[in-house]
């Protein structure tokens, strides 16, 4: 027997994709530029995350609705 599906909420979902995005993010720039350190890496995490957070604040997610959210930036139910 298998476990139904968890449906996640479209606010959870962005941050899930955001998440994946800093991350890829941070890969490439370490692929491209081996020499920099874990603090500067670091940084340029930290000031992703200001910049989305200015641009797609927390509490904005939360409270839109899921529909909005999730047609806005191309989200699936899950």
């Amino acid at each position: 027997m298998t476990a139904p599906p968890v449906l996640e909420s479209p606010g959870r979902l962005l941050d899930h994709r955001l998440e994946e995005l800093v991350a890829a993010e941070l890969a490439r720039l370490a692929r491209r530029a081996p020499t920099l350190a874990d603090d500067h890496l670091g940084l340029v995490e930290a000031s992703l995350q200001q910049i989305i957070n200015r641009l797609l604040p927390a509490r904005g997610r939360v409270s839109a609705a899921p529909e909005t959210v999730a047609a806005l930036f191309d989200l699936e139910f899950v």
